[in-house]
């Protein structure tokens, strides 16, 4: 068990079984500019899934007490977050897609398909355990892998997460949220073109009230290793880390900033397009976090 979430595990349970709406409050992912070292690729592997009816319990009990601590301890996976879907208006995440809880894994190497050969190897020699409660049908989780194509860019400002005083006990802390970003050229608009329309857009949307961070990935190749994909996914993906009371807050504050022309609508395939929104329901946890 890690030495974490031996203190923190209970709150965790608390929040997703006695309030809907509750949201947690963790910081978000890593600290720095998440980029490969040297010769080295970087990946974040996106895994959304549901328990099975009536196992929540067995569910955020076996990930976040057992199966984040067995998966983080095999090389070249650095590190997990939990994040729970926050609902948001219009909701444009089509159905195939819409899973109640994401987890987000950090991995790095040179050989994609070593990393994940890897963790099915864990799996079915039983050094990773099964969570129980996971719904593992085959039209359970969804899982897709991108790859880093630019630094994590924070605010042109400088100002950083805000976290009250600690004498300051009347002053509300927001929460935590990331947006899933999926997006890929509309007909016409080249790649090169795409990702430095990509990397404005951060710049400007940063500089709004709660948008905190963001980073570019590319979706990755499936290795020769691994079955096709289940479903399609857009060939790029920004993630976006925000803080606010209410991440439909933050949303409209996009919406309406592209709406006046602050900032320009990016030239992106509008069918294939989608975003979801999700609120932090663990810290970020790498190797250092669990006892072997």
């Amino acid at each position: 068990m890690t030495r974490i979430f031996k203190h923190v595990f209970i709150g965790v349970v608390a929040l997703s079984a006695f309030s809907a709406i509750a949201h947690a409050q963790w910081s978000i992912g890593k600290a720095g500019t998440r980029e490969a070292r040297q010769g080295q690729d970087r990946y974040v592997y996106l895994v959304m899934s549901d328990p099975l009816p009536g196992r929540e319990f067995d569910f955020n009990d076996g990930y976040q007490n057992m199966h984040m601590g067995d998966l983080v301890q095999l090389p070249n996976w650095t590190g997990a977050q939990r994040f729970r879907l926050a609902p948001v208006t219009p909701r444009t995440t089509q159905q195939l897609y819409r899973r109640g809880n994401l987890i987000i894994w950090d991995q790095e190497g040179d050989d994609l398909g070593k990393i994940q050969s890897a963790s099915k190897a864990a799996i079915a020699g039983g050094k990773s355990r099964l969570i129980p409660g996971f719904d593992y049908s085959p039209d359970g989780p969804v899982s897709t892998t991108y790859r880093v194509i630019g630094p994590r860019v924070t605010r042109p400002d400088g100002k950083k997460p805000f976290i009250p005083d600690a004498d300051d006990n009347k002053t509300p802390r927001p929460n935590r949220y990331v947006q899933l970003d999926f997006v890929e050229p509309a007909a016409g608009v080249s790649d090169a073109d795409f990702e430095k329309a990509l990397s404005q857009e951060i710049n400007d949307l940063l500089a709004l009230p709660g948008w905190m961070a963001a980073q570019r990935f590319r979706l990755a190749a499936t290795p020769a290793t691994s079955p096709p994909p289940r479903l399609a996914f857009t060939k790029y993906l920004v993630i976006w880390e925000t803080e606010g009371a209410a991440a439909q807050a933050l949303h409209d504050a996009r919406v309406a900033a592209v709406t006046s022309g602050r900032i320009a609508p990016l030239a992106a395939d509008s069918k294939t397009a989608q975003y979801s929104w999700w609120v932090t329901t663990s810290p970020f946890i790498d190797k250092d976090d669990f006892q072997r």
